[in-house]
């Protein structure tokens, strides 16, 4: 043992949770081997992730609000619930859910495929194997978009104007003299 060490709880305590200034990923696959890229890749980029098998697992999340994604990363064709359905199901959720980036992707894309993905509510279609760099800029862009109208639809006239020390000493003084 390193005599210059102090043994302290918290070097061997693994983390439990993501830090709170982490974005959350909800990845959305049936294929486990493709959750687990998705998942080492975004982790590696700092985000957390949250994993799903199919749709109707990932509606059930939602829906029970035991989970809020900052995005969304889903497979198209999936058993049980596909992909395009999912996404259109997450936008008509009553909760703030409803508005987060979507992207979706398939191995077996068409120009078809692409535009039912879009018109449901995808914000990005993507073709499988991902393309790892322009994984990361698409989502780097969506996250940003998606703080961009969040600051937009926070109106910062309706705050009250903070007192400044002048302004409380004026009045003081002008409580003083009547």
């Amino acid at each position: 043992m390193n005599l210059r060490m102090t043994p302290h709880p918290h070097h061997s305590t693994p983390v439990a949770a993501p830090p709170a200034n982490c974005f959350t990923v909800l990845i959305i696959d049936d294929l486990a081997a493709n959750r687990l890229l998705l998942r080492k890749f975004l982790e590696s980029a700092g985000y957390a992730v949250i994993e799903a098998t199919n749709g109707v697992e990932a509606l059930d999340l939602l829906r029970a609000r035991q989970i809020q994604p900052d995005l969304v990363v889903t497979d198209i064709e999936m058993p049980v619930m596909d992909g395009i359905t999912l996404v259109e199901q997450i936008r008509v959720l009553d909760s703030g859910v409803a508005t987060v980036p979507i992207v979706t992707a398939s191995g077996n894309a068409d120009e078809e495929m692409r535009k039912q993905s879009l018109a449901a509510g995808s914000d990005i279609f993507l073709t499988k194997p991902f393309d790892l760099k322009q994984l990361r800029r698409e989502i780097g862009g969506l996250l940003r978009s998606r703080r961009k109208v969040s600051r937009a639809n926070f109106n910062v006239t309706s705050m009250p104007e903070p007192l400044s020390r002048l302004d409380t000493e004026a009045g003081a003084e002008a409580g003083q003299q009547g």
